[in-house]
């Protein structure tokens, strides 16, 4: 008689477990973190792959922290809360996001400052990135969007946003003027993007630093 029900009770064992672990991958992958704000320092963490550009000035997965973490201490002092990502981004909600990058060419002074987004709509908050850096930085700025990394970037598919999720390309690197200049101020920098993001988001008590 066991013999006989046997396998109709493994079959229902084996769809109890399935049905067990299917509850567990469903919560865990529309688990997500909440916040206002989500910046990204780009490369950070990462030790094969692409890891960056790099100079005798500096390297990008360094510079990316550098600025990140300057413009994350001054939003959460004006009292954001601030999600503070690695290259490995978790599922984000948030009022705006920001990607932090600086760029590399083969041939140097190629490139320069640009700004990507992979929904038109958010446009207008590059535009108005743009608005503020391009007062501030003195070198070539370039179309938006103008490679497929900053179009396509990965990580806008692991954020929802308000405002926008923008990819900022503070400068190249591998220029020579660029990186000198890039260099002495890179926590300015950060601050300045920590001013753009209370802006945007109505908050006081931020200045608008000296670059």
């Amino acid at each position: 008689m066991i013999k006989k029900f046997l396998p109709i009770l493994i079959i229902l064992i084996i769809t109890f477990f399935i049905s067990i672990n299917y509850k567990k991958i469903t919560k865990q992958n529309f688990k997500y973190k909440q916040g206002d704000v989500l910046i990204q320092a780009g490369h950070e963490g990462r030790t094969t792959g692409y890891t960056g550009a790099s100079s005798k000035y500096g390297k990008e997965i360094k510079w990316t922290v550098i600025v990140a973490n300057e413009a994350s201490r001054v939003l959460k002092e004006a009292g954001l809360n601030v999600i503070r990502s690695s290259a490995n981004l978790p599922i984000s909600k948030v009022k705006l996001a920001i990607a932090i990058h600086f760029d590399g060419s083969s041939k140097p002074c190629r490139s320069g400052a640009s700004i990507g987004y992979g929904n038109p709509n958010h446009q207008t908050l590059a535009n108005h990135w743009r608005d503020i850096y391009q007062k501030e930085f003195p070198f070539k700025w370039m179309k938006d969007n103008f490679t497929k990394n900053l179009s396509q970037y990965y990580g806008y598919k692991y954020v929802f946003s308000q405002k926008g999720f923008i990819l900022v390309e503070l400068g190249e690197l591998t220029c020579n003027k660029q990186a000198i200049w890039l260099k002495p101020r890179l926590k300015r920098i950060g601050r300045l993007i920590a001013y753009f993001i209370a802006q945007e988001l109505g908050v006081d008590g931020v200045k608008k630093p000296r670059v």
